[in-house]
């Protein structure tokens, strides 16, 4: 005996709505300004460690923070 509740049915996948692509000048920005972050966090990486930073220090942190949020707008933008 088959209860109904019990039959297996092919769930809906749900949809990604639809999105228009942004204009080009706010493209070229998102790249310009995610560059410009990937840089800022190379230099604080640079400056900690010039000034003797230790491997937990907050600029250090503060750092990689900077260059995983820089090159991860890049990664999604191009990728998008």
């Amino acid at each position: 005996m088959t209860r109904p509740w019990s039959r297996s049915r092919p769930t809906p996948r749900p949809r990604r709505p639809e999105v228009a692509d942004p204009p080009p000048l706010q493209r070229r920005a998102t790249a310009v300004l995610s560059g410009l972050m990937l840089v800022l966090g190379v230099a604080i990486i640079v400056r900690t460690v010039a000034a003797g930073g230790s491997p937990i220090s907050i600029g250090l942190l503060l750092g990689v923070l900077f260059v995983l949020a820089g090159g991860g707008r890049l990664y999604i933008a191009r990728r998008g």
